[in-house]
C-alpha cells in the first residue's frame, strides 16, 4: 500500500521541485475545463518561465539553475492564494498555474504578486538584459469554456500571451483573449 501510494506520487510530482508535473496538469486541465464548461464558469491558466534562464544556467553552472528552480518554485507555490489553483512546472524553466473560477482581473493579481516576489527575492543574474537578478514573465488566458472552443486553446493563449511578454521586455505580464491581445507592462 505504502509503494503504491509512493509510486502515485512519484507519477504526479516533479523530483526537482516537488510541484505537480506536466502530465498531472494536463489532466488537472481536463477535470476543470469540464466543469467550466458545465457550469458556464471562468478558467484561467498562467503560463510563465524565467527570463534568460539559459545565461543564468551558463553563468552560474546547471547546480545553481537546479537551486533557482527551486526557488522560484517555491515562490509561487507560497504566493499562491487560491486553494484550488494547480501549480505545475510545466519544462525546463517553464511554470504553470492553472486557477479555477478565476476571472482575468483575479488571474492578474496572481500573476503580479508572482512576479514581484520573484523581483524581490532578488536572486543574483548579472546575465539578464533585465536587472540584475532573476524575473520572470508571464503569459495569462482566461475563458469561460464553450463547445465551440477546444480545451487546447488556453494553453496555446497563454503561451502566445508569455511569447508576446517576453518579446516587449520581460518581467513582465501579457493578456491574452481570443479577441484580442492586451500586454499589461509592469
Amino acid at each position: 500500500m505504502k509503494a503504491n501510494k509512493k509510486l502515485e506520487m512519484l507519477s504526479i510530482k516533479e523530483g526537482l521541485t516537488g510541484l505537480n508535473n506536466r502530465r498531472s496538469l494536463d489532466k488537472q486541465l481536463e477535470i476543470e475545463w469540464e466543469y467550466a464548461l458545465k457550469e458556464k464558469e471562468p478558467l484561467s491558466f498562467l503560463l510563465f518561465d524565467i527570463d534568460y534562464f539559459k545565461a543564468y544556467n551558463d553563468t552560474y553552472g546547471h547546480i545553481q539553475g537546479d537551486e533557482c528552480l527551486k526557488e522560484v518554485a517555491n515562490i509561487a507555490k507560497s504566493v499562491v492564494f487560491d486553494e484550488s489553483a494547480f501549480v505545475a512546472r510545466y519544462g525546463g524553466e517553464e511554470f504553470g498555474i492553472l486557477l479555477p473560477l478565476a476571472n482575468q482581473y483575479e488571474a492578474i493579481k496572481m500573476a503580479e504578486a508572482i512576479r514581484q516576489q520573484v523581483e524581490q527575492r532578488a536572486i543574483i543574474h548579472q546575465a539578464s538584459d533585465v536587472l540584475k537578478g532573476v524575473t520572470i514573465s508571464v503569459g495569462i488566458m482566461t475563458v469561460v469554456p464553450s463547445e465551440n472552443i477546444q480545451l487546447i486553446s488556453i494553453i496555446h493563449g497563454a503561451d502566445q500571451a508569455l511569447y508576446e511578454a517576453k518579446h516587449t521586455g520581460r518581467n513582465r505580464i501579457s493578456v491574452y483573449s481570443h479577441h484580442k491581445e492586451a500586454d499589461s507592462n509592469v
